[in-house]
């Protein structure tokens, strides 16, 4: 994912936390705790420090991110209104497919590289990521603007972005409209050769948050995303010709791309202290790619000082009109790349918040996900004298993951 995208996602999300603050009731409890779909963020004027450390990592030596960030909020009174700052560093290693066809038989690639028979071919690689972030937001009436910009450098990528997000609270205060704007320009500069090559991207959102009933919240949102310039991955190749004799070339995408997105959210709290919030959301793009997630979370009350979150999270896509595993001839457009395929996947996780003292939280999540590809390849090879004929079906997106996330909030 660019880091303009996760950008505009967080601009979004302070809109929607901005609003659903604007539109608080104390009759709603447990749907402001949490860390769910339906959580707010600041529910008292008080400064406040998040510092977590995400470990995320692939199955098959592949990819492996460890991710520290630490979000400073800050209360400078009614006239002043609040500065967020978001430090975060990624340390990311490990192999990711190229797209290469795969082959039974253990070859050796052009840099001495051994890939074992029946798997696919990876190409290694360590990188930093340096990123920083500052927004500044202040009520005005019954509106809460707000805007951010975000700076984020890699080894071959760098981010920049500037976002604005607002929330009008309306009908006494039941109902809010909150929206976001974001704009970035990026360079893309691969390892491989000099160049710097850009990419611009334009996010728009509009939604709304209702208070249903004393014990229900719902809000609605829909985003456009449009990117133009350089939107290859100048890493992957696709093969080109059959299995049996193929070239491989580096693959090629378009150079615009439209992506829509529709989310719904709902939470219902119960008087037994629990509070469930289910999460839909339909995405499609000018690609083809259709996608559906559906995630459910339940956050329960153990006593004052314990809060548990089970989750559920179910996903699946379509692949875009231009992804193959193999091409019989070149095509103007053509990705073997697995995050274009079709796959599904299912995770389920588990968070645990822990109250200190009045000022100190602290918190444990685990995650594990299934991810199973629907175009495998089955690769085959003849029979000699010395060994049978042998076969394998694989697919790139078929992949396990797990995240572990441990953190603290400590407020002053």
């Amino acid at each position: 994912m660019a880091a303009t995208e996760r950008a505009l996602r967080r601009a979004l999300r302070r809109a929607q936390r901005r609003a659903r603050k604007a539109s608080r009731r104390p009759s709603l409890p447990l749907l402001a705790v949490g860390a769910g779909a339906l959580a707010a963020h600041g529910a008292q004027a008080q400064s406040q420090i998040d510092a977590r450390l995400l470990y995320y990592k692939e199955s098959g030596g592949r990819t492996q991110v460890i991710d520290p960030v630490v979000n400073v909020h800050q209360d400078l009174g009614d006239a002043w209104g609040t500065l967020d700052l978001l430090l975060a560093y990624d340390s990311i290693s490990g192999a990711s497919p190229t797209g290469g066809y795969p082959s039974v038989d253990v070859t050796t690639s052009a840099s001495g590289h051994t890939i074992a028979g029946g798997s696919l071919p990876l190409a290694s690689y360590n990188d930093r990521r340096k990123s920083v972030g500052l927004a500044w937001g202040r009520k005005i009436g019954s509106n809460l603007p707000s805007i951010d910009v975000s700076y984020a450098k890699e080894n071959d990528y760098t981010a920049r972005s500037v976002g604005f997000s607002d929330a009008w609270t309306f009908a006494g205060g039941r109902g809010t409209l909150h929206g976001g704007v974001d704009f970035s320009s990026d360079i893309v500069a691969p390892v491989t050769n000099k160049l710097e090559l850009p990419k611009k991207q334009q996010g728009f959102a509009l939604g709304g948050t209702w208070i249903l009933g004393e014990r229900d919240l719902l809000d609605v949102s829909a985003s456009l995303m449009k990117q133009s310039g350089y939107l290859d991955d100048p890493y992957k190749i696709v093969p080109v010709g059959t299995p049996a004799s193929f070239v491989e070339i580096p693959e090629h995408r378009p150079d615009t791309r439209q992506r829509w997105a529709i989310v719904s959210k709902y939470g219902h709290y119960f008087l037994w202290g629990g509070a469930l919030k289910a999460t839909y959301r339909y995405y499609w793009d000018d690609w083809s790619l259709k996608a559906h997630t559906l995630e459910l979370q339940y956050d329960h009350r153990l006593n004052e000082d314990w809060l548990v979150s089970p989750s559920v999270r179910l996903y699946t896509q379509s692949a875009a009109s231009f992804w193959g595993s193999t091409f019989a001839a070149k095509q103007e457009f053509m990705s073997s790349d697995y995050r274009l395929a079709a796959f599904s996947s299912i995770l389920g996780g588990l968070a645990v918040k822990h109250k200190m003292s009045e000022s100190v939280d602290v918190n444990l999540g685990f995650t594990v996900q299934s991810q199973v590809g629907k175009d495998s390849i089955t690769v085959s090879k003849a029979a000699t004298r010395t060994t049978p004929a042998g076969s394998a079906t694989i697919s790139a997106a078929d992949l396990d993951v797990t995240t572990i996330s441990v953190g603290f909030t400590w407020r002053y």
